[in-house]
């Protein structure tokens, strides 16, 4: 199953205004709800996947609910190799019956103000997304090695 990002809308859609992308189309059938939000956006549930209009592995995490609210986001796997967060350690049970196809992991990333080449991924805290019912949730994962400041970029 593909992530639902909703850039090229093929069914009914509704018209999102963005912080970072302006005005998006975007696919109805492509919104997320996180039905606890997330930390220090708890009123803020729906959001959709957009792609950025270059070649690139990141997406931005556009709340619907605030144009203002986005954040960008990446696959965890291209960054750390064996990436992995469980059923067991997230407290999140309705995993145990899903299909994996259906669970889409992303980290948030953190851009310092005039410090690109410091960003940063908080492998401490994936969402995780079912791609089958459109929910997800922010985790917690405790695992030796992960951190909230993991470097993106390899510094030369």
């Amino acid at each position: 199953m593909v992530a639902p990002v909703a850039n090229k809308p093929s069914r009914p859609c509704l018209t999102v205004s963005t912080r970072d992308l302006g005005q998006q189309q975007v696919d109805e059938e492509a919104i997320l709800i996180f039905p606890a939000g997330l930390p220090g956006f708890e009123d803020h549930r729906r959001f959709v996947l957009l792609k950025y209009p270059f070649s690139t592995p990141l997406l931005c995490l556009q709340c619907l609910d605030r144009p203002d609210v986005a954040f960008v986001v990446t696959d965890p796997h291209k960054l750390v190799n064996g990436f992995k967060v469980t059923p067991g350690n997230t407290g999140i049970m309705e995993w145990r019956q899903e299909d994996p196809k259906d669970i889409k992991v992303l980290v948030i990333l953190t851009i310092p103000p005039g410090r690109p080449r410091d960003l940063t991924a908080n492998l401490m805290a994936p969402l995780v997304i079912n791609l089958r019912t459109r929910l997800g949730h922010q985790v917690v994962v405790d695992k030796a090695g992960y951190s909230t400041k993991h470097p993106v970029l390899v510094k030369t």
